[in-house]
């Protein structure tokens, strides 16, 4: 899976995430169902926002305004 993360205000961060290992075990904590595979993770200065993890963009609009965020260059993208 490519890497996808935005950025809002005060701090937030979305990064959608593979559920495996340990962000498996946080989203099953979080409430989301054994059979998602991926999720949205919510992070604002490094603490989980809500449940932090987010089985779909309409639970994802639950904790953050989708309007204020803004994509993240993928890493290889810094120009130079």
């Amino acid at each position: 899976m490519k890497a996808a993360r935005w950025s809002g205000p005060h701090g937030v961060r979305v990064a959608a995430v593979r559920l495996t290992g340990a962000h498996r075990i946080w989203a099953s904590h979080a409430g989301v169902p054994p059979d998602v595979r991926d999720a949205f993770l919510v992070t604002a200065r490094g603490a989980l926002v809500g449940r932090g993890y987010h089985a779909t963009v309409a639970d994802l609009a639950t904790a953050v305004d989708l309007a204020d965020l803004v994509p993240e260059p993928d890493e290889g993208d810094a120009g130079g």
